[in-house]
């Protein structure tokens, strides 16, 4: 038996990207409601490509700043599996909707750069189903940049091993080695397999399902 490394493909825009990840086993789908984004969707463009994702896979709806208004209109119109709070929201903020979410931690920002500082913001989203620890870039992620994810030491003695998910600079070149060095539970990836921002790229996904299948550990049991 193998210990397996769970998957989210983050910044998908496309029906075809959909099919592809879930043929290829991803275990969730991001899909981005930030302006600002290269990967950004309407809520128009969201809502079919959600009701695509068939059961047993999460969608996963990123929103980085957003109004009060906005996250209920996609409650309402989109139902999600989980929002995904990727901004400068605080912990009243994202739990005063009293719906699943995911907390993405900008791994290096001010006041986020120790592993004590990292425990700590992580440790006040008290109800958040799993973080999203990503490297800290000025566009609020899909930047392809790495973090040293031995700043997580702290975060792993407090929060359970499911809640904890790697983002940032993960592609299929340095997925086995990331994974045979830390078996994660989860990966999250967006710019990693893409042949342009906002467009997957079907062999680099490819390699990426093999190459982490190939890093996992045996499960003892």
């Amino acid at each position: 038996m193998t210990y397996r490394t769970r998957v989210k493909f983050c910044g998908i825009t496309r029906s075809e990207d959909v099919r592809l990840a879930v043929d290829l086993g991803a275990d969730a789908l991001g899909f981005i409601l930030y302006p600002k984004s290269k990967r950004a969707l309407s809520l128009e463009q969201l809502k079919p490509l959600v009701a695509s994702v068939p059961v047993w896979v999460s969608s996963v709806v990123l929103l980085v700043n957003s109004t009060v208004t906005e996250i209920n209109e996609v409650i309402e119109k989109i139902r999600p599996n989980y929002l995904q709070f990727h901004g400068d929201e605080t912990a009243a903020f994202c739990e005063q909707f009293n719906y699943p979410y995911l907390r993405a931690i900008r791994v290096g920002a001010p006041g986020i750069s120790t592993p004590e500082e990292i425990a700590r913001v992580a440790a006040q989203y008290q109800q958040a189903k799993a973080f999203i620890f990503d490297a800290y870039s000025p566009g609020y992620g899909g930047a392809g940049i790495s973090f040293d994810t031995d700043l997580l030491n702290v975060v792993r003695d407090q929060q359970a091993k499911e809640k904890i998910i790697i983002a940032g600079g993960l592609h299929p070149q340095n997925i086995r080695s990331f994974v045979q060095k830390y078996q994660p539970f989860g990966v999250d990836l967006c710019s990693g397999v893409e042949s342009s921002p906002g467009h997957k790229d079907p062999v680099k996904m490819q390699r990426f399902m093999s190459e982490l299948a190939l890093g996992q550990a045996p499960l003892r049991v």
